[in-house]
């Protein structure tokens, strides 16, 4: 038997599975057995599969088209191998990806899942996207938002089948983040500091509909996970939401949107002294580290912005470059601040 099975579905992915498939082939690692499941492609997904003479390459090619999901949840009641490697159908391996998160799975028994960053990538565009490492800080922050690339973990299979385990169908999107979400509360997650994925992203993918569907998934994800902070149904509970990505919206907006996040951070703080979800210096860290980027785009509102940056000594948990950058916008604010003219 393998030590590793490198699962995959595709539906109608032509135009890149040849790359994505190769990419796969070519590991360094060779103790791997690659399952793709095929959703009844009607293009010629089957025949570029077909076209490779190798072993490992393990295809069950579905009758009908299931959903991404449930063809997941199939090939993990399939793969009976110590390892689960994930894949897209349009993203890239890099050569030791699989070698080096084996050795860190092997060396690290505690861990259940291990991610790795990723270079994203569109024409000759990149953006390199970083995780945090450990699972203290990696629960924290899936609090608030996914920060496993999915196409980039290993998951430890005797753990997904001890604790039940599986993706949730009926969520319709997000169902990776809610799946670490589960799994954080039953063994250690982490992510290795090495570029050993390439995501491709699509013109598409940031579509009103996608969007749409993005926000529902993570309205449901956020009151699950507040439930266990009692805290789900509490009226500032739409901050969570506003600030949850550090792309989010939430910029010059009223002062009052500092005062409710403040407010918010500190209930959320609160509440796990009394049920202890999360480890509490990282949840305090990451508080801090995103109310600093919640004045970073309201600095329009300076002296609210500048009595909350010192209240709460942010200077002592961000880098000083960020503190630099963070006067300089707050000086710019000041300066071209509407003028009032004096009262006769």
């Amino acid at each position: 038997m393998s030590m590793v099975t490198v699962l995959m579905t595709v539906f109608n992915g032509e135009r890149y599975l040849h790359e994505t498939i190769t990419s796969v082939l070519n590991q360094t690692f060779t103790d791997f057995t690659f399952l793709v499941i095929d959703n009844a492609s009607t293009d010629n997904s089957l025949k570029i599969v077909h076209s490779f003479n190798d072993q490992r390459l393990k295809l069950e090619a579905l009758p009908e088209n299931i959903g991404q999901v449930p063809a997941l949840n199939k090939g993990l009641d399939m793969i009976t191998t110590p390892y689960i490697a994930r894949i897209d159908a349009d993203d890239i391996c890099l050569p030791q990806r699989l070698e080096k998160q084996v050795a860190f799975m092997e060396n690290n028994v505690q861990v259940g899942i291990c991610g790795t960053y990723a270079m994203a990538f569109k024409g000759k565009q990149e953006i390199a996207i970083r995780f945090p490492l450990h699972t203290a800080d990696i629960k924290v922050k899936l609090l608030f938002e996914c920060c496993l690339g999915h196409p980039s973990v290993m998951m430890r299979k005797e753990l997904l089948d001890r604790y039940q385990l599986r993706y949730n169908e009926q969520l319709g999107h997000s169902e990776d983040w809610e799946l670490w979400q589960r799994a954080a509360n039953c063994f250690d997650l982490a992510n290795i500091p090495e570029f050993l994925l390439r995501y491709r992203l699509h013109a598409g993918a940031e579509s009103h509909k996608v969007i749409d569907r993005q926000k529902e998934a993570a309205t449901k994800l956020d009151a699950e996970s507040l439930k266990h902070l009692k805290l789900q149904n509490h009226p500032l509970r739409t901050i969570h939401r506003d600030v949850a990505t550090e792309t989010f919206n939430a910029r010059n907006r009223e002062p009052q949107l500092i005062h409710d996040v403040e407010k918010w951070f500190e209930l959320l703080k609160e509440a796990n002294q009394n049920y202890q979800i999360y480890a509490p210096e990282a949840l305090q860290r990451f508080l801090k580290e995103r109310l600093f980027i919640v004045l970073t785009n309201n600095t329009g509102h300076w002296r609210t912005a500048l009595t909350a940056f010192h209240k709460h000594k942010l200077g002592q948990v961000v880098p000083v470059t960020w503190t630099v950058k963070f006067y300089l916008k707050i000086l710019w604010a000041i300066l071209t601040a509407p003028k009032t003219p004096p009262s006769l």
